[in-house]
């Protein structure tokens, strides 16, 4: 007996047309000859599972939309005592994508992760993937002093405990990060360029050069001006301690430029509008911020309306603040989470 499966991508042609008679070597129905049985792979409602956030972001409800999947009912609550409550519905037999918790505390994001990523497997869950777009504790990737521990190491140890299996993330503060990750633990790692590449060929900007606003940032800073086969330039600068970063001096013309300061992430924002100030007292003319990940915490936003800065360009991978300034925009990256949900559900 041969039984013949019908995925969703492929055409389908109604009774008594299905049969061989369509079956010709340029068309793109599938081979149904001599078949007993014809049987239809579900959609992508049948394989994944969305576990929701108790208040979806833009990101989280483009995604969605996108993808076509209705969310799973989902209860997330807190006890007294501030232990978090978790609660899932049926994801038996399917891939479970958990959206990115955004909580103001990072360390209830992190602890609702893993007790949806725990619920789901012990529901019986196929694969358990998790979406997180900024990956809490990327900072802490190394010890730079005695008696630190590696914060970003135990994170994704602590995600392959809790029985997440692959991890979607984007732009990670160094590409080292995915050298902790288990073998077992596949992981996805997206790259806002492209997305920050093409707003600045349509905003059409002449004499630019791409700013790396330390160090460690130079070769992302590469990367989007050889896209753009435009110029570079590095900002030297020093810590005194955490989150107070002191502009030095600025390697690479910048004088009569149109600047472009490229990041992965804005915390405080004290790097980067420090590094603006700098830029304009070496000459540069407009200034532009960009980064992956707009945290904007602290005095953030009063450095940022305050900074010789035109505009402040991020991703919606984390939710913009109420007190959001003017200057700051957001760039959507669910087409590319949706991509990458897609190719991995249909293994």
């Amino acid at each position: 007996m041969k039984i013949t499966a019908i995925g969703l991508g492929k055409p389908f042609y109604n009774y008594p047309n299905s049969y061989g008679c369509k079956n010709k070597a340029n068309s793109s129905a599938p081979n149904t000859k001599g078949a007993d049985i014809f049987c239809f792979k579900g959609g992508l409602s049948d394989r994944i599972g969305i576990v929701s956030t108790a208040q979806p972001t833009e990101l989280e409800k483009n995604i969605e939309k996108k993808i076509g999947v209705a969310p799973i009912e989902t209860t997330v609550k807190k006890f007294a005592n501030g232990e978090i409550y978790v609660n899932i519905g049926d994801v038996r037999g399917k891939d479970v994508y958990l959206m990115p918790a955004n909580n103001p505390n990072v360390n209830d994001n992190l602890m609702e992760t893993y007790l949806k990523a725990d619920a789901a497997k012990r529901a019986g869950a196929k694969k358990v993937i998790a979406i997180m777009p900024n990956f809490d504790y990327a900072r802490q990737e190394k010890k730079t002093e005695s008696g630190e521990p590696i914060a970003a190491k135990l994170n994704m140890d602590l995600l392959k405990t809790s029985g997440v299996d692959e991890l979607i993330t984007e732009d990670f503060h160094t590409l080292a990060l995915e050298g902790f990750a288990s073998r077992s633990m596949p992981v996805t790692h997206l790259e806002s360029m492209p997305l920050m590449r093409d707003y600045l060929k349509a905003k059409n900007i002449q004499d630019m050069v791409i700013v790396s606003p330390d160090a460690g940032g130079i070769k992302r800073a590469e990367k989007l001006a050889k896209a753009l086969d435009c110029d570079k330039a590095v900002v030297y600068k020093h810590r005194e301690r955490h989150n107070e970063a002191i502009a030095e001096d600025v390697i690479g013309n910048v004088s009569g430029k149109n600047c472009v300061l490229y990041d992965d992430l804005i915390d405080t924002a004290g790097t980067i509008t420090e590094a603006s100030k700098l830029l304009r007292q070496k000459g540069a003319k407009d200034i532009y911020i960009f980064a992956t990940h707009g945290l904007f915490n602290g005095s953030a936003m009063d450095k940022i309306e305050k900074a010789p800065v035109k505009d402040v360009v991020v991703t919606n991978s984390v939710p913009k603040k109420s007190e959001s300034v003017d200057k700051i925009k957001q760039l959507d990256i669910s087409s590319q989470i949706v991509e990458a949900m897609k190719s991995i559900s249909a293994k």
